[in-house]
């Protein structure tokens, strides 16, 4: 009688790309600062920062430098907005009834909070906070100018962020957040030398002051 012969089965090994490592160990990142956050080992100052920011930016981990896809193409109208997610201390997402859009605000960086592979920076979650909170107080509305560059090279729309407060005035937030030494000013991109001049004298003035990043 023939011996029957029996084939192995080759197993495919699972294939291994680097977008697969990274949300692995941003994961693992976020498991390991929630379950430090719950357990009281972060600091008290930084607790009560990241237990308001904690839903947008430990738990569900969002890349500022990606534009987000939209059915308009080009730049965005300059007139009020709907905030729909505030990203980081500089940056929003606002819609309309046709997509969202991506809004970097022009001359003001906050530290970074939620940047891929850079762990949060002093005062980035402050930052957060702040825009969060004045965002609310303008009940989630914003009028957006454009002075200079509007759209960077990551597709985000550049722009002068004003909030409609409800006593009928405006709040310049690029330079709030300067002023409030929550952001540094970025002054050597392109747009109008006034507003170049109110960011130099706002950052000034929180360096006098020792307000934030400056003490």
């Amino acid at each position: 009688m023939a011996k029957k012969t029996t084939k192995t089965r080759k197993t495919k090994r699972p294939k291994i790309t680097w977008n697969k490592i990274l949300r692995t160990r941003r994961t693992i990142a976020s498991i390991v600062l929630t379950v430090l956050f719950l357990l009281g080992l972060i600091s008290p100052d930084v607790r009560n920062s990241v237990a308001e920011v904690l839903p947008f930016e430990i738990l569900g981990i969002t890349d500022p430098y990606k534009p987000l896809t939209s059915k308009v193409q080009g730049p965005l109208e300059e007139g009020f907005w709907d905030v729909v997610h505030v990203v980081d201390g500089d940056t929003i997402d606002v819609a309309d009834d046709r997509g969202k859009y991506r809004v970097r605000f022009i001359g003001a960086d906050t530290p970074e909070v939620v940047k891929p592979n850079t762990p949060v920076e002093p005062f980035g979650p402050e930052a957060s906070v702040f825009t969060k909170r004045k965002i609310a107080e303008a009940n989630n509305r914003v009028r957006l100018a454009f002075d200079g560059d509007q759209v960077d090279k990551y597709g985000r729309n550049l722009a002068m962020v004003y909030l409609p407060m409800p006593n009928g005035t405006e709040v310049w937030l690029n330079e709030l957040l300067i002023r409030e030494g929550l952001a540094r000013a970025q002054t050597q991109y392109r747009f109008s030398n006034g507003a170049k001049d109110a960011f130099r004298q706002a950052e000034a003035d929180a360096k006098s002051a020792r307000r934030n990043l400056w003490r």
